[in-house]
């Protein structure tokens, strides 16, 4: 005899329709920002440098660590770019396996919200800054896993 197959729950289905979403949506901007990254020049970080100081930060201390943070970033555009194709290529294929039910697909969805909250201090930096950016990102991604590990209950071993 062949158990019936599990149902989804509503709040299972909403989870990885918004997973989906953002994974085709981090796929194709890596995709796109791999193949042509923007052009920065002296010229865009002159301008970024100047729009920048018209914010006030709320600790002084950091303003030389955010400078350096993002214009770390901004050098590194594509590979960012490549490295978010890979991990959310990792996050659509473990969605789509958890929606088979398959364990697998939670670990592989686990994987991937690491590496993506890892991104930005690898090539941001881990000054203070970069670390904080690091640690609200995986409180982030660590709710969204939670709300999977509330489901995972109901998948079958293999």
């Amino acid at each position: 005899m062949v158990p019936a197959k599990p149902v989804h729950s509503q709040f299972f289905k909403v989870i990885c329709f918004l997973s989906l979403l953002n994974a085709s949506y981090g796929i194709i901007s890596g995709v796109l920002g791999a193949i042509a990254p923007p052009e920065v020049d002296q010229a865009f970080i002159d301008g970024f440098m100047e729009n920048f100081e018209r914010f006030d930060l709320p600790m002084e201390g950091f303003r030389d660590q955010v400078e350096t943070y993002y214009l770390n970033v901004m050098l590194s555009m594509g590979n960012i770019a490549a490295a978010n194709f890979l991990f959310f290529g990792i996050e659509m294929i473990g969605v789509v396996l958890m929606y088979r039910l398959s364990r697998i697909g939670f670990v592989l969805y686990i994987a991937s919200q690491i590496g993506l909250a890892f991104i930005p201090a690898v090539f941001g930096g881990f000054s203070d800054f970069g670390i904080s950016v690091l640690v609200f990102t995986l409180i982030w991604n660590a709710i969204w896993v939670v709300m999977y590990w509330t489901q995972v209950r109901k998948f079958r071993n293999s």
